[in-house]
């Protein structure tokens, strides 16, 4: 427990001095050590509760993946615009990555190009995700 919340702390720290929170922090399982079977393959099934393609805005989601590790994620979610992009009718492919952390029902994935991050809950056979523009996006293995 001692671990958990010294963890927490130096993430808030972390974030308050504007360095980067995932610098020796890759994941926080309730009670601290390494969780275990959250590493995996995660499909994105919807986006703002309707079932993909799904248009949010002025994009229209066509497919999403998530790969969790013991220690990192990587996103690559294929989105195509109502203006700008490629202007392809598959779309054009988003990759983001960094290390993730878990506490409680709480998911946090840390994007490393940026200090912004996405927070969600988990849930039976994945977890729903808030995205940096509010979108709502649930994954599934």
């Amino acid at each position: 427990m001692r671990r958990a919340v010294l963890t927490m702390s130096a993430l808030a720290l972390a974030a308050a001095c504007g360095s980067s929170i995932t610098d020796g922090i890759t994941n926080l399982p309730p009670g601290g050590g390494n969780p275990t079977g959250y590493a995996g393959n995660y499909v994105l099934k919807q986006v703002d509760g309707k079932a993909l393609p799904a248009v949010s805005g002025d994009s229209t989601f066509l497919s999403g993946l998530i790969v969790l590790t013991d220690s990192t994620w990587k996103q690559t979610v294929v989105v195509r615009y109502a203006q700008g992009g490629s202007g392809t009718a598959a779309g054009d492919s988003l990759v983001e990555a960094g290390g993730w952390a878990i506490s409680g029902s709480k998911i946090i994935l840390f994007d490393s190009g940026s200090s912004e991050n996405y927070s969600g809950t988990l849930t039976s056979g994945g977890f729903t995700l808030t995205s940096k523009t509010s979108t709502l996006l649930t994954y599934s293995k």
